[in-house]
């Protein structure tokens, strides 16, 4: 018989014993250490770079804002993408910013019962060898800044590109300087220069779905000061109406 559901857990099994999703894994040197231009400094940049400065290449990233800092509210990172990220050792960098909820709720709207449950802690540590987390992407960005740098990535602000030239391949400031490297990430979000130089002019901007999300964030203390609100923090929990 066919362990449920059919199997499909079953590749994990070919993956090292990461210690429950926290052992750093010692990259493999790239052959060929290469000068490498990451444009953008937001998570995906970020991310990018950290990657690429395991292997041994020489990154420099060039971000446009005149500090770093990310806009934003709470981020879920799952545990296919915690295993990567701890791979990096981030861990040491998230610290005690980081929150691993034991479940998410779903809950009736009229009443608050309980109607679904999926148990995070600890069968995802277990099924998937990694934890499943929650953070302020204020927090996650800033741990990723600070392990770029101790990788030796170089991070440049006040530097907003102004054109890119495949060709060399270089990009161009708007204050005027020009810098060439054997490789260009354009990491440069929904306003990318790079995406109309690549399809040769014909921009493919994002389109308006008419669907809009607000998001907020409440401090724990006025959570717990509240009596119709403590029971939320009783328990760190993912809870859905």
């Amino acid at each position: 018989m066919p362990s449920y559901p059919t199997n499909s857990l079953n590749f994990l099994k070919l993956l090292d014993n990461h210690a429950n999703g926290t052992h750093q894994t010692l990259p493999v040197p790239a052959k060929v250490p290469l000068n490498i231009i990451v444009a953008g400094a937001g998570l995906g940049g970020l991310a990018t770079a950290i990657a690429l400065a395991r292997r041994g290449h020489r990154v420099t990233v060039y971000e446009q804002a005149s500090t770093l800092g990310e806009v934003g509210a709470g981020i879920q990172m799952p545990s296919n993408s915690t295993r990567l990220l701890l791979s990096w050792g981030l861990g040491p960098y998230l610290g005690d910013r980081v929150i691993e909820p034991a479940s998410i709720l779903f809950r009736r709207w009229q009443s608050g019962e309980v109607i679904g449950h999926t148990r995070l802690v600890p069968d995802f540590r277990k099924n998937f060898d990694a934890p499943y987390y929650v953070i302020h992407r204020a927090h996650f960005h800033d741990a990723l800044h600070r392990l770029a740098l101790d990788l030796g990535v170089t991070v440049k602000v006040n530097s907003k590109v102004a054109e890119y030239d495949p060709a060399q391949p270089s990009l161009r400031l708007e204050s005027g300087e020009t810098y060439t490297a054997d490789l260009i990430v354009a990491a440069d979000g929904l306003r990318s220069k790079a995406r109309p130089t690549i399809l040769k002019g014909a921009d493919r901007v994002a389109k308006p779905t008419g669907f809009a999300a607000y998001r907020g964030v409440i401090g724990v203390e006025e959570i717990r000061a509240h009596p119709e609100l403590a029971w939320l923090i009783d328990e760190p929990n993912l809870n859905l109406w």
